[in-house]
């Protein structure tokens, strides 16, 4: 049996250094690639904008991403077009799933208008999304209609306070949970709700949030 064909993948952390490693990926006895324990790679992370509205004590920390911060000029960016053909090769390769993200990926301009290309590129393709849902209630339908499958929602709190404590932004509670309702009046099913707890921050959120998601079709996690 010959030996498997080696990929280089650069790994690529919040704060990239010149050394960066390459990880190893293999290729299956199909040819397509594999992670390091041998599984198909299935599910593909596609960020579309480097920019939030959060500023995150734990994520984008106002004191890092101050106004002034480099982030990327428009031109960097893939436009869609590119994004779909990078996809279509990433299916060819396996991918079953994609998963939108950013930064905040509502704020890319016109992202339904991605969501559809992606979705026409096979029915078995699963396009999904994770958002912080500040605007959301404006975007439900128009990614539903799109052809998006499933949202995934970040929310940390129920109480304003503490949420927007975290936020950092002035983002409310209410805000979110307009965006979850707004989805699920879409038609969206699957949504989930992914809280990050931190000690003596939002641990005291963890029941309340349970409680009021308990029965209502969305999944805390």
């Amino acid at each position: 049996m010959s030996a498997p064909t080696l990929i280089p993948i650069v790994q690529v952390s919040a704060s990239p250094s010149p050394a960066a490693r390459a990880l190893p990926v293999a290729a299956g006895a199909s040819g397509k690639p594999q992670d390091q324990l041998r599984r198909p790679l299935r599910d593909l992370r596609i960020s579309v904008t480097d920019r939030c509205n959060f500023r995150c004590t734990y994520c984008m920390p106002r004191s890092v991403f101050t106004p002034d911060y480099p982030y990327l000029q428009r031109s960097e960016l893939l436009s869609f077009d590119e994004i779909t053909r990078f996809a279509r090769i990433a299916l060819s390769q396996g991918v079953e799933k994609i998963r939108l993200t950013g930064g905040e990926p509502l704020l890319r301009k016109d992202l339904p208008t991605l969501v559809a290309q992606l979705a026409a590129l096979s029915p078995a393709l699963e396009v999904t999304l994770t958002t912080n849902a500040a605007l959301l209630a404006k975007f439900a339908a128009p990614l539903k209609a799109a052809g998006l499958h499933r949202i995934t929602v970040s929310l940390d709190a129920l109480d304003d306070a503490v949420f927007k404590r975290m936020n950092d932004a002035d983002y409310s509670v209410a805000q979110v949970l307009a965006g979850i309702h707004a989805a699920q009046a879409a038609g969206f099913e699957q949504i989930k709700v992914n809280c990050v707890v931190q000690k003596s921050v939002n641990f005291d959120q963890v029941l309340p949030l349970a409680q009021h998601f308990k029965g209502s079709g969305v999944t805390l996690r």
